[in-house]
């Protein structure tokens, strides 16, 4: 007992500490403007906003992108963005295009802005104090980031209604609330450079830094000031305006705390193979798998269980076809009425779950603890989601066995999950331990890379290719196929057998009579889950994927 209870303490710190940061509500509003109307175009602002969306979606934020936007635009999305600010943790406006002082206040330039006089401006220009006001509703931190100093053509040609209405390069010194802080590319009164990248060197030396695990917010800003004025040969200098309290901000939390907390537990002794067997098994309701499972381990101490369960479930089996035979239509197909429709997503449910846990433990790999989401938005790059695995390891079987779980696919295609593999064996390149990663990449051309390890990734009609090389050597190389094990994807609620399918079954039934629900080939028949379980042993490997042959019926 008090092993099992330093287990649940020592599972529940870890939880605590990771849960804590990922419960924080994280809000970002990037803008780019690069298209001026009035205005020769810039180069950057467009790629500098796109970039630094991305990698704020990979630090958990939930990012609203706005491209080439028009006075109107910018409005209703800082707008929009404020409501989602109230109550979050942090939030940030990132905007990258033309900004200017007019009259010791600072304004962001929308394309369509024309700007003929410096009356023009409040109708025309958004005020950076409205966007300041917007963050501070945030509870921890408030961040503006201004890369938008740039030479402003609409300063020269703009008509002062008073002469002595100062507008002047750059932007004005500004004083935030106590919650916020503002960066801006080049300090007051000066200018700063577009670069000849894709990006400014401002925003280049931020994406450089912003991931840095453990990197304090005002950390950050001191490297990113240190890089430009390098860079620009001190022609250029950041600068953020504001002040917070003593509290560390991270927007990439360090991991050394949740690391010293298990390091600081006891260890404990690891549990025998048919205790991990049965953990991954015991809510199933196929007897199949335990009857595996009593071939596997007859002495374990779960023996006696799973003879009973055995003959309880071939006894309500036994129950349920002797029970009158109901409308071959399904009970949900009834609710749904003549007009259903196809569900547009099949959730993750305990069954999948216990049927990925089981592969694991067969297959010695370590589990992280994961979520699938359900709202995942329905697009090209919806199918990744799922749950991969082979029967196989690396190369044709000689080397590690690997899953990749893929828990969802952002509208811009951002995929998070994590790469699983599982003990070396003689032909590894690698000899250390099963592990696991997780990652953070984006889906171009149904392909991504899982940086560190590394490993490149593609999907071909239904598998995943995994493939990689070797550090030594990058001529040697290995790979793998991993098709789902649960999968995101439009279900019809009540699947009919294709005409082609009943055609082609036809002359074998009349031929085979009653030996056809044994030698199905693309699908396992029989009138109840354990008849289709015997028939999918004989044609599946591996119980896992027995429990789904049995469930659905299709190997």
């Amino acid at each position: 007992m008090r092993i099992f209870g330093a287990a649940i303490l020592l599972v529940t710190s870890l939880w605590f500490n990771q849960s804590a940061l990922a419960q924080q509500t994280r809000v970002a509003l990037v803008i780019g403007n690069g298209a001026y109307e009035k205005a020769p175009e810039l180069p950057n602002p467009t790629g500098d906003a796109a970039d630094i969306g991305r990698a704020l979606e990979r630090l958990d934020f939930k990012v609203t992108q706005v491209r080439n936007a028009t006075a109107q635009g910018m409005r209703k999305a800082i707008v929009e963005f404020g409501r989602s600010a109230e109550g979050a943790d942090l939030a940030v406006v990132f905007y990258a295009g033309h900004g200017m002082e007019v009259g010791g206040e600072n304004w962001l330039i929308p394309i369509s802005a024309e700007l003929r006089s410096d009356t023009d401006i409040e109708s025309e220009a958004i005020s950076l104090r409205s966007v300041s006001l917007q963050v501070s509703k945030a509870r921890k931190l408030g961040l503006v980031i201004l890369d938008a100093c740039r030479n402003n053509p609409f300063a020269a040609k703009m008509k002062r209604s008073i002469s002595t209405r100062a507008v002047v390069r750059g932007l004005a010194p500004t004083e935030p609330s106590d919650n916020v802080l503002i960066a801006y590319a080049a300090r007051d009164g000066t200018t700063a450079s577009d670069g000849d990248g894709r990006n400014s060197p401002f925003t280049a030396s931020l994406l450089r830094h912003i991931e840095t695990p453990g990197l304090e917010i005002s950390f950050l800003f001191r490297r990113v000031r240190d890089d430009v004025m390098a860079a620009t040969k001190r022609e250029q200098q950041p600068f953020v305006y504001g002040s917070l309290s003593k509290e560390e901000i991270y927007l990439k939390p360090p991991v050394a705390s949740v690391e010293a907390t298990a390091a600081s537990r006891p260890a404990l002794a690891a549990p025998a193979e048919d205790e991990k067997f049965w953990l991954a098994i015991e809510t199933s309701t196929v007897a199949g798998l335990y009857e595996d499972f009593l071939a596997r381990y007859p002495l374990s101490s779960h023996a006696a269980e799973a003879y009973q369960r055995i003959k309880a479930f071939k006894a309500s089996e036994v129950a349920a076809l002797s029970a009158p035979v109901g409308s071959p239509r399904s009970d949900a197909s009834e609710r749904q009425g003549a007009d259903s429709k196809p569900v547009d997503r099949n959730l993750f449910m305990s069954g999948d779950r216990q049927k990925v846990a089981a592969i694991a433990t067969a297959q010695q790999l370590v589990l992280p603890s994961f979520t699938i989401s359900p709202d995942v938005p329905l697009n090209n790059d919806s199918k990744f989601v799922g749950v991969w695995s082979n029967k196989r390891g690396w190369t044709n079987g000689r080397g590690r066995y690997a899953m990749l779980i893929i828990t969802d696919v952002s509208a811009t295609s951002l995929a998070r999950g994590y790469y699983l593999w599982g003990p070396p064996t003689k032909s590894s390149w690698a000899k250390d331990e099963a592990g696991y990663r997780p990652f953070s990449e984006y889906i171009i051309d149904k392909k991504f890379s899982i940086g560190g390890t590394p490993v490149a990734v593609r999907l071909e009609k239904n598998t995943l290719v995994l493939s990689s090389f070797k550090k030594g050597n990058p001529s040697e190389t290995a790979s793998i196929e991993l098709r789902p094990t649960w999968q995101l994807a439009r279900v019809p609620e009540d699947v009919q057998p294709s005409t082609k399918r009943e055609k082609a079954s036809q002359p074998h039934a009349a031929k085979e009579g009653n030996n056809a629900k044994s030698h199905a080939p693309a699908g396992a028949g029989g009138a109840n889950m354990e008849e289709r379980y015997r028939a999918c042993k004989k044609l599946v490997k591996g119980f896992a994927q027995r429990e789904a042959c049995a469930r659905t019926g299709v190997i």
